[in-house]
C-alpha cells in the first residue's frame, strides 16, 4: 500500500492560516488532501474502494490546459478514480503562492467528459482541476454528477505506469458544516 495523502508537518505555514480565519471548522476541511463538497452532499460510501487510473501530465506548463489529449489510448470507465500527476509540489511547495494560485487545471472538456464517464474522483496533486472562480464551479458541478473532486494529492512515491490500473482505497470523515472533507487516499500497487 503506498499513501498518496499529502503530510503536513505541525510547523507548516498552513497552521498559522487557520488560526487566523473566523471559521476554523469550515476552513480545516480545506487543509492538505480533502474532498470538496461546497453543497454538502454525503460521498457515496461504495465510493471506498474503486479502480484507479494514473494520468501523467508531467510534461504541462502551469499556463497550459490539461485537455483531452492526456488520456490517448487512455481507457476510463465508470466509478474510476482518475488521478491526475502535475509534480507541481516538486517546484512549488503546498501552500506557496503558485500551488495555490497558479496551479495546473483540467480543460472543461476534459471535466465534462470525465462527469459523462461518471467517475467517482478527479484527484490532482495541487490546489484544485480548475483556479479562481472556476474552481468552485467546477467542484460544484462535479458533486451534482456524484463525483468527487480531491485535491493535494501526494504522488512522489505513486511510480505506476500511465494508464495502469490498481485498487484506490479512500476515507473521509462526513461533516454537516464544511465545505472540505479531511481524506485519506491509499492506493495498493501489489
Amino acid at each position: 500500500m503506498i499513501d498518496i495523502t499529502l503530510k503536513i508537518d505541525k510547523d507548516h505555514e498552513v497552521w498559522k492560516w487557520l488560526k487566523s480565519q473566523e471559521n476554523k471548522l469550515v476552513n480545516a476541511g480545506h487543509v492538505g488532501t480533502h474532498i470538496d463538497v461546497y453543497k454538502k452532499s454525503n460521498v457515496p460510501i461504495d465510493y471506498f474502494k474503486t479502480t484507479g487510473v494514473l494520468i501523467d501530465c508531467t510534461n504541462y506548463d502551469l499556463d497550459q490546459e490539461i485537455g483531452m489529449e492526456v488520456l490517448k489510448d487512455i481507457q476510463i470507465e465508470e466509478n474510476y478514480f482518475v488521478i491526475f500527476k502535475t509534480n507541481i509540489q516538486i517546484s512549488y511547495p503546498y501552500g506557496s503562492k503558485v500551488y495555490v494560485n497558479q496551479h495546473h487545471v483540467l480543460s472543461w472538456e476534459l471535466i465534462t467528459y470525465l462527469l459523462e464517464k461518471k467517475v467517482c474522483f478527479i484527484g490532482i496533486d495541487c490546489a484544485g482541476i480548475r483556479k479562481g472562480k472556476e474552481h468552485f464551479q467546477a467542484d460544484v458541478m462535479s458533486e451534482e454528477n456524484t463525483t468527487y473532486v480531491i485535491e493535494n494529492l501526494d504522488l512522489s512515491k505513486l511510480n505506476i505506469e500511465m494508464g495502469e490500473k490498481f485498487n484506490v482505497y479512500t476515507m473521509w470523515i462526513e461533516n454537516p458544516f464544511a465545505t472540505g472533507l479531511a481524506t485519506r487516499v491509499l492506493v495498493d500497487v501489489g
